[in-house]
């Protein structure tokens, strides 16, 4: 079946506004730190991330609190965060008596947002799910929508990623698994551009115009992935220096006029990831120490 141009343009629009999602938590200090253990940006850097607002006010979010601690006891070992954003003011008592009688133990601030993905004056209980790109993947009242698209997004965290992911492909069937940061995309880049140009000629056909139409969606996803994957490689700066170095290097080869700018810091993030590897090592024959001399 054809898909509508209207429908094609849609998904290069959806992919635009997705590629603006967030990368900062507002009001996450801690000021607004209530119970569970405190985070930061950095924290949350290279993992996906999911705010529940809610209130001590609202039934169907106190009825829930047992759901949040139930998915973070399940999730919160894969690359998963859980973020409880009391939104009803500094009802420090009430809270701390829900907090207690629902034994919660997951992250819960006050009134912690996601730039560009606010709330505003709706209803609650309100979730938003950020992935390790730093990309707005859900917003919404339904928690189960939400844990579907966190689980979702967890399954992507290491996996190269697609550029153009949320583009339905038709006439150009099989190049998702072309379009991959660490792939050369040069040809492909000239068939799509060539494609969309093609489309705008008086002599188009209906046909020719929805694969233009198509061409136009994936390009448009492809300058998103660009910011998804820049953001992605500053987390992973603070994170994780051996990913990052790999992705820097995966960038330079997919997109290597622009990855040129990656090409000074690699020697010094070559030595920060021997240096983070060696770390890692070391706390982990720390670890494997004190669980034997507690046996």
């Amino acid at each position: 079946m054809n898909m509508p141009l209207k429908c094609i343009a849609a998904a290069a629009v959806f992919a635009a506004v997705q590629s603006a999602g967030a990368d900062v938590f507002i009001g996450l200090d801690d000021a607004n730190h209530c119970s569970g253990p405190k985070v930061t940006e950095d924290d949350l850097a290279g993992k996906v991330v999911m705010v529940d607002e809610w209130g001590y006010m609202c039934l169907p979010c106190r009825m829930l609190l047992p759901q949040m601690q139930k998915y973070w006891d399940s999730f919160r070992h894969k690359k998963f965060v859980l973020i409880g954003s009391h939104v009803q003011g500094r009802a420090e008592a009430e809270v701390q008596k829900l907090v207690k009688s629902n034994k919660l133990t997951y992250p819960i601030y006050y009134d912690v947002s996601v730039e560009g993905a606010q709330r505003g004056s709706g209803p609650i209980p309100y979730f938003v799910v950020v992935n390790h790109r730093g990309r707005v993947v859900y917003k919404g009242r339904s928690d189960r929508e939400a844990i579907e698209a966190a689980q979702e997004a967890m399954m992507k965290v290491g996996l190269p990623p697609s550029l153009c992911d949320g583009v339905p492909l038709k006439h150009f069937r099989g190049m998702d698994r072309q379009l991959v940061l660490g792939k050369a995309i040069k040809n492909q880049l000239k068939t799509l551009e060539a494609a969309s140009k093609k489309g705008l000629l008086k002599s188009a056909n209906a046909a020719d115009k929805q694969k233009s139409a198509e061409a136009k969606a994936i390009l448009a996803a492809i300058e998103a992935s660009k910011k998804d994957c820049k953001r992605e490689i500053g987390y992973l700066k603070r994170s994780n220096p051996e990913e990052a170095l790999k992705s820097m290097k995966a960038y330079m080869a997919t997109f290597p006029e622009e990855g040129a700018a990656y090409a000074d810091e690699l020697p010094a993030m070559a030595e920060k990831a021997k240096k983070w590897k060696e770390e890692q090592k070391a706390r982990a024959a720390e670890s494997a120490r004190t669980a034997n001399a507690k046996k």
